[in-house]
């Protein structure tokens, strides 16, 4: 019973179950472990040049500059440029100062001084009645009644959030954004009630509560993310869907092409094989995009706003999957298969984060350089961000793959070919 220890297929068994174990907790616990937002990128538009908004914008500034901000603040002139910032991924959440916010900010400290105003003559009629009928204190009281007669507008500032864009750092930013304000308001509401308290004004809830959030926050989520769209998780879930489907397709139409290998006799696919390969894995992959369509669109009622442009994406993805995968089998065989596992593995714990959350090792050597997270987010795009252009260098780069897996198919033909050649 104990002789299966004297036999070494045991032992690669545990060694390859401890490989296995140790890529998947360095690609799934250790990318997860160093995530940590790093200066992500936000918008700041500013529509007023008074002091006070200039102020609030140098405060952000000089909070941004320390060395481990979590905000890197980006000028945008416009909020009318915000839609199209968000689909080129320049930045995932805005921050607009309207215009009038100095006026606000002024009005709401001229009510406060016209208070103070009115209380300090009160207290002087009390104590000496006849200079009411002076010139000077009708002068202060007709000041602090101008001062009062208004109730003083808030400040205006609206928070903005790309939730389709990454819904990890749309959940953030939700939280974020308005305890950043909360902040202003509480900096500038304690500035009136030390000058209150200095004064010695007493002020009433009513009219206290004019002056106790001087700025009004409104948040705006754009590129919103429905339930039905599994929370954010349908571009993630829909990569996957094209990535094992071809990981699954290209294997076996790979062995169905070695078995029925005529013109060869070393194991690898001739130039008719290869050319054959690739006419199949068209038809393959046109299988795929319309299986995942189906599933996602037909069974699940997930929105897709453009269905013809969502089946040629995917069809195209998945094509390019399947000729990655095929390029690997053919010049390897099925000894390249675990390559295709570990850029799987590899991929699935870096693609649904941003580069600004990931560790320098895990952005430069993992995400930069993985073809899924391409796929990822040209399909992100596809499904939540308005106007986004899908002909960027995620386009490229997966273009670029193709090309070379293609070259790499026919080069395969070669090798043993090649040594023959040489023997002979």
């Amino acid at each position: 019973m104990l002789n299966v220890f004297k036999r070494k297929n045991i032992w690669i068994s545990m060694l390859v179950a401890a490989i296995l174990i140790g890529l998947f907790a360095f690609a799934q616990v250790g990318a997860r472990s160093t995530v940590k937002v790093r200066h992500l990128p936000l918008a700041l538009v500013v529509n007023d040049n008074g002091k006070d908004a200039k102020n609030v914008v140098n405060k952000l500034r000089k909070e941004s500059h320390e060395k481990n901000s979590e905000i890197k603040w980006v000028n945008v002139n416009h909020t009318n440029e915000l839609t199209k910032g968000f689909a080129s991924g320049k930045y995932y959440g805005a921050v607009v100062i309207h215009s009038g916010f100095t006026k606000a900010i002024n009005q709401q400290a001229d009510y406060l001084k016209g208070k103070i105003i009115t209380q300090k003559l009160d207290a002087l009629v009390v104590k000496t009645p006849l200079v009411a009928e002076t010139a000077p204190f009708q002068q202060q009281k007709a000041l602090a009644n101008s001062l009062t007669q208004k109730t003083p507008a808030q400040a205006k500032v609206s928070l903005y959030v790309s939730q389709g864009s990454n819904v990890t750092v749309a959940n953030i930013l939700t939280t974020a954004l308005p305890k950043l304000t909360d902040r202003l308001n509480q900096k500038i509401s304690n500035e009136y009630i030390t000058v209150a308290n200095k004064s010695g004004l007493t002020l009433s809830p009513r009219d206290w509560s004019k002056l106790q959030t001087p700025i009004h926050t409104t948040l705006i989520k754009r590129n919103q993310v429905s339930t039905k769209e599994v929370s954010g998780m349908a571009p993630f879930l829909v990569t996957i869907f094209c990535w094992l489907g071809s990981l699954i397709a290209s294997l076996l139409n790979w062995r169905d092409h070695s078995k029925n290998e005529k013109k060869r006799r070393d194991g690898r696919l001739s130039l008719t094989g290869v050319t054959s390969q690739l006419i199949s894995g068209v038809a393959i992959v046109t299988a795929i995009a319309v299986s995942v369509y189906f599933f996602t669109k037909v069974c699940y009622d997930v929105p897709i706003h453009d269905s013809q442009q969502f089946l040629l994406l995917i069809g195209g993805i998945s094509f390019v999957f399947y000729l990655l995968q095929s390029a690997v089998l053919d010049l390897l065989g099925l000894k390249g298969w675990p390559l295709l596992l570990i850029i799987w593995i590899g991929s699935m714990a870096v693609i649904t984060f941003i580069p600004q959350m990931l560790s320098p090792f895990y952005h430069n050597y993992v995400y930069d350089l993985t073809p899924i997270r391409f796929a990822y987010d040209l399909i992100l795009n596809q499904m939540y961000i308005t106007d986004a252009s899908l002909t960027g260098s995620s386009m490229l780069n997966l273009l670029y793959i193709g090309i070379a897996s293609i070259a790499v198919m026919y080069g395969s033909t070669l090798i043993k070919r090649h040594k023959e050649s040489q023997i002979a």
